[in-house]
């Protein structure tokens, strides 16, 4: 499963977004409330032009280490 990082658009309803994912099959991991993005968990990719009515932008979440 992968994980991605989504930046929320400014007042959105967060109750539709969760029912769009849920019919995609994309789990809401968390929500950052306060910086305004969401974890999301899902086996198929997730673009940013497929909920362009809820996210800025939408990346893949790669876990890079620093060392």
């Amino acid at each position: 499963m992968k994980t991605y990082i989504a930046v929320l658009k400014k007042d959105i309803d967060i109750e539709n977004l969760e029912k769009e994912l849920k019919k995609k099959n994309i789990k809401p991991a968390a929500h950052y409330t306060s910086i305004g993005v969401v974890k999301l968990e899902s086996e198929k990719p997730v673009y940013q032009k497929d909920f362009e009515e809820y996210f800025i932008s939408v990346e893949e979440d790669k876990n890079i280490k620093i060392e």
